[in-house]
């Protein structure tokens, strides 16, 4: 059962992951039925797989919180934002259940929240006005009677006949009138109990919720000799009340495989059988008998640990879905890898006519396809990044006592599943420094003139071949004369260093480097801005700075798309080969004498069409001296496209060739490098460095190098 269990915690987890983002809009404002619904669902099915694995502690708890959110959903507890708070926390709890149910956490104690809960449900939220008290009917005033001229007294006498009219007679009905219905038809996947499904589980959650079985097909049914107890022959139909929601009866179902035969209608009052109830449920016992038959078997019967097979198409064009390993994933790329390189390699060594007759065109052309649907299966919203924020918000919230609204852009931006991975860290210190630094308190921006609730906006787009994520606020911005007295105080920079705004904003990245007065549970310890740096450029990426004084500031990562497969155009510097990404690449010129010429020491510009470009020599930047003398009319300038410089020229001896490449990290042996991005392995076996196109292009300052001098 352990490969099974380990679907059900990834699916707990996207659960718990659906229910924060639910609860996160109606603490928004948004307690429309859709996103209440989704909530209550994805608390629905932990509960249901919990109980399925005996994980008590975690049935339990999930089935109270349930309750309430069944509550909400049906209208009888209104979601205010104090009833949205306990649900919040409750979904705290409900995550360090499923912690402790996987032996990652101890078990949480969840006492305060289960009596939050049951004070919501104890409270009486009808409140219904009180009925309006009936007049009290005053008594006649006795009539005296006459005196009998004989001397009778008069004597009452009280009839109490029922006649009825005809009429009244006709339209009193014998019967009660008919009622609609929901009729359900359930025919288990014939592989379910052989998966671990229990389709008594289903029948009896049926008929928790009113329904009771009415017939039981068994067409299907073997003889006994080849009857197998890890398949499912029997389709049920099952009733149950017309008032019974909809919702309610699909929830039942979904622990159920998508091939099984699941059909709900609704019989109104007129369509409902004139069959008697007697001789519609005579058949009632033998169902129940059918049914603990084929439990008592499948109980008898050895449970398949496998991990179920994808679920056969079900004709009606709905996408399929399988889980796999992200192992198998990482193992396959480096196998597409693998086949990248062998290819450069039959290209190297094969003559033009060689490479037709042997049709390499078309198995590059395959490869790129097979490369590229690999891709793809690793590419992952990086919405799945963004989930994490809100509940750290909260938290932060709390602890600071800062109002703060959430916004998100992008959230469904594809980006290669390493890169979700390791973005982690840097988001949450960006959302703990914005929070803990960029955002003033409540009085400082009423003082200043803003709205009392701070502003944080978290988005992600596509540029080329790089993401671009970036945390904003609408605080104070970057004290700069702060940031570089400190800087000075720690020895970072000398007192006289001249520096730009960006220079003296890129100094909050220096390791150990914190303006916080005091150290808090949040920040002042000169870890978190260093984290990000790090962790941003072992990606590749690189973090850009932007603050304006009073108005708020900005952190931008750039992260590449995919960490595996890149087309690169193979370039010589002073005898050696390095990889420069085709994706920055906008043209190729060889200068004619003259057209590249000097402004100051050190500072070079081409002329193109009237344009003037700065020009960078790769061959000083790495210390490759060799070919220094070299005139430049017999390189190369190549043009690239930069996010943070525009284009740049970068000159180059010579171009080898065009080629895909797999991308092999340099941070397992070495430290970041700046200005490389990577190495691969050639056609020929030798390693060529990649180039970072935006490290190499970037403004160099004093800064840069320092910081770089400080981190080595």
């Amino acid at each position: 059962m352990d490969d099974i269990q380990a679907i059900f915690f990834e699916e707990c987890a996207e659960g718990l992951a659906a229910a924060e983002q639910g609860l996160s809009a109606m603490q928004a404002g948004d307690v429309s039925a859709g996103t209440i619904a989704a909530v209550f669902r994805a608390v629905h099915s932990i509960k249901g797989g919990a109980g399925a694995f005996g994980h008590v502690a975690l049935t339990a708890f999930a089935h109270k919180f349930e309750n309430l959110l069944d509550e909400v959903r049906a209208g009888r507890i209104d979601p205010t934002p104090a009833t949205v708070g306990v649900m919040l926390s409750a979904l705290d709890i409900l995550s360090d259940h499923v912690g402790a149910s996987q032996g990652t956490v101890p078990l949480p104690d969840d006492s305060a929240s289960l009596a939050a809960i049951q004070a919501i449900l104890d409270a009486d939220h009808s409140a219904p006005a009180p009925a309006p008290e009936a007049p009290v009917a005053q008594p006649e005033a006795a009539v005296e009677a006459e005196p009998d001229p004989f001397g009778f007294e008069p004597v009452a006498v009280a009839l109490d006949f029922d006649f009825d009219t005809p009429e009244e007679a006709a339209a009193e009905p014998e019967e009660p009138a008919a009622e609609a219905v929901w009729r359900v038809e359930f025919g288990p996947s014939r592989d379910a109990m052989a998966a671990g499904a229990e389709p008594v589980l289903v029948i009896r959650e049926l008929e928790d919720n009113g329904g009771r079985v009415v017939a039981v097909d068994c067409d299907a049914l073997p003889p006994l000799r080849d009857l197998d107890p890890e398949q499912a022959y029997l389709r049920w139909t099952i009733e149950l009340p017309g008032w019974t929601a909809e919702a309610r009866i699909n929830d039942a179902f979904d622990f159920v495989a998508p091939d099984s035969h699941i059909a709900i209608t609704r019989v109104e009052p007129s369509a409902v059988a004139a069959e008697p109830v007697e001789a519609r449920t005579e058949r009632l016992d033998d169902a129940r008998a059918l049914i603990e038959q084929v439990a008592a078997a499948t109980t008898a019967a050895p449970t398949l640990t496998a991990v179920p097979s994808a679920p056969a198409p079900t004709g009606d064009g709905g996408a399929q879905t399988i889980r796999v390993d992200l192992v198998k994933l990482d193992m396959l790329l480096n196998l597409v890898g693998e086949l990248v390189i062998r290819n450069s390699i039959l290209s190297d060594r094969l003559s033009a006519k060689d490479q037709e007759r042997v049709e390499l065109p078309e198995l590059a052309r395959l490869t790129r396809e097979i490369q590229d649907n690999v891709m793809s299966l690793r590419a992952q919203p990086i919405k799945q990044a963004f989930s994490r924020v809100p509940r750290m918000l909260r938290d932060l919230m709390a602890e600071t006592g800062k109002q703060v609204n959430l916004q998100t852009h992008g959230e469904m931006t594809e980006v290669d599943k390493g890169v979700i991975e390791k973005i982690g860290d840097p988001l949450t210190h960006l959302i703990r420094n914005a929070v803990d630094h960029g955002l003033e308190s409540t009085e400082d921006r009423l003082r200043a003139g803003k709205s009392p609730q701070g502003t944080i906006v978290l988005s992600a787009e596509q540029k080329g071949a790089r993401i671009i994520v970036t945390v904003s606020d609408d605080g104070k911005g970057i004290d700069r004369a702060r940031v570089r007295a400190k800087a000075v105080e720690k020895g970072i920079i000398p007192a006289d260093a001249v520096l730009s705004d960006e220079e003296i904003d890129q100094l909050i990245c220096a390791p150990g480097f914190s303006t916080a007065a005091t150290i808090s549970n949040i920040s002042g310890r000169g870890v978190g801005m260093d984290v990000v740096r790090s962790n941003v450029e072992a990606l590749g990426g690189r973090v850009e700075i932007a603050s304006v004084p009073g108005k708020g500031t900005s952190f931008t990562l750039v992260l590449p798309l995919t960490l595996a497969i890149l087309d690169g155009m193979v370039v010589r510097l002073a005898g050696q080969r390095f990889v420069l990404p085709l994706a920055t690449v906008i043209e190729a010129i060889r200068p004619e004498p003259g057209q590249v010429s000097a402004t100051t020491p050190g500072s070079e510009v081409i002329e193109i069409r009237g344009d003037y470009l700065p020009v960078r020599r790769l061959t000083q930047v790495f210390g490759l001296h060799a070919n220094e003398d070299r005139p430049v009319h017999e390189s190369l300038v190549i043009i690239v496209e930069s996010e943070s410089a525009g284009r740049v020229g970068l000159l180059v001896d010579t171009i080898d060739d065009r080629r895909e490449v797999v991308i092999k990290s340099l941070e397992q042996n070495l430290h970041p490098i700046r200005g490389l991005g990577g190495a691969t392995i050639l056609g020929d076996g030798s390693i060529a460095l990649i180039l970072d196109v935006e490290a190499l292009v970037a403004p160099a300052g004093q800064t840069r190098n320092l910081l770089r001098g400080i981190a080595a």
